[in-house]
């Protein structure tokens, strides 16, 4: 049999069509020919603008843009309103805000296949049954929304209940949760429990470890082993492990990189610390090596090039360097120069005295027992104002 191809009719998402027959067309390629009814070639050609039903919901409810819509709607299966909209509606019965039910549709689409009565109400009621409100409830889930599907008996549960017996407090755990979600996203065994295995076993107090997760959730997300090699070296260091500075320690540490580490210890040097002074610094107060390198470079200069400080002396009182510069050094300094200029006090004070002392306590003793307090209140409001 043989036959007469016409022009190619149809170039479509790569495809040419070649008419066969009146009622059949041939799809082309490089390297085979395939006869297809002409049903199946006028179909082929629908518009491509048209949207599959999940697509058109998102677009349409839930203000999803055409593109992210069509990504979106390949791993939803719903064909009618009827499960988004209860999943949505479940959302506002537990009193979501409605950005928060949108903007966590928007990250997490695949909520909307979900069953309401399987999936949301055993984990929203369970968050709602240890003290956390709607709205804290909505923002944990927008922060998070894959925390919905994740096992409520297997982990969000024991992780929580873990949390809550290692700090004493519900509450506690809830403000955990709300500040580090992450926290009980894991298994309690393979992510929260290690790092309290690890610092038990080196001898820290407990109270010491619930005041570290507490304040400071996030150190658990070192690697494990890492951490473990963290508590090692800060004990190397001399740190006593069962006082709470060792716990700064290993939160200072774990905090940045060997290399990060090592550039901070190169700018102290470069004020002619000695490793020794660095160490001790660091002993004195671990915030000292939280500080960017910037604020390191830029209080040591002003302390020592302009209120005439000895490094070694920002060594031995570090908390110097934790200090905002322009809204505790600068205006107290400006404080403390226009009294010595004007002869108002006998003798300089302990810088790190008047640095640490709270403004009360200041602008009591440096302010308002001299009859020039206007004039000095002024400046120290001025020198403030410009930190704004």
């Amino acid at each position: 049999m043989s036959y007469c191809f016409c022009k190619t009719i149809l170039h479509h998402h790569g495809i040419h069509y070649l008419r066969l027959s009146p009622t059949h067309f041939i799809e082309a390629n490089s390297h085979q020919l395939f006869l297809l009814p002409f049903t199946r070639c006028i179909s082929s050609t629908a518009n491509p603008n048209q949207h599959s039903f999940a697509a058109s919901y998102l677009i349409k409810k839930c203000g999803f843009s055409p593109e992210s819509a069509l990504s979106a709607s390949k791993h939803l299966k719903f064909e009618t309103p009827d499960k988004p909209d209860s999943v949505i509606d479940t959302f506002r019965r537990y009193g979501f805000p409605e950005d928060k039910i949108f903007k966590l549709v928007k990250k997490f689409p695949k909520v909307l296949s979900c069953n309401p009565e399987k999936t949301l109400l055993p984990r929203l009621d369970f968050f709602l049954s240890r003290g956390m409100s709607s709205t804290e409830l909505a923002t944990l889930f927008c922060i998070i929304p894959p925390l919905l599907h994740r096992s409520l008996e297997n982990i969000i549960t024991p992780t929580f209940n873990f949390l809550s017996d290692l700090l004493q407090s519900n509450d506690k755990a809830i403000t955990v949760a709300k500040t580090y979600p992450f926290i009980i996203y894991h298994r309690p065994e393979s992510y929260l429990q290690p790092y309290v295995s690890i610092l038990r076993e080196n001898g820290i107090p407990k109270s010491h470890i619930a005041s570290l997760i507490y304040k400071w959730p996030r150190t658990v997300r070192a690697c494990p082993i890492r951490f473990r090699n963290t508590v090692e070296t800060v004990k190397e260091m001399g740190f006593d492990p069962s006082k709470l500075v060792f716990t700064l320690a290993v939160l200072a540490r774990s905090a940045q990189s060997k290399s990060g580490w090592e550039k901070k210890v190169g700018v102290y040097k470069r004020w002619g610390w000695s490793d020794e002074e660095v160490l001790a610094a660091f002993k004195r107060n671990p915030w000292c090596m939280m500080s960017s390198e910037d604020k390191i470079m830029a209080v040591m200069d002003f302390l020592v090039n302009n209120m005439g400080c000895e490094s070694s002396y920002v060594a031995e009182h570090p908390i110097l360097l934790l200090l905002s510069l322009e809204k505790r050094l600068i205006p107290r300094a400006s404080v403390l120069q226009f009294l010595q200029s004007n002869k108002l006090i006998d003798e300089k004070p302990n810088l790190a005295t008047l640095f640490k002392y709270s403004e009360k306590s200041f602008l009591h003793k440096f302010v308002d027992g001299f009859d020039e307090a206007p004039q000095l209140l002024k400046l120290y409001r001025e020198k403030l104002n410009l930190s704004k």
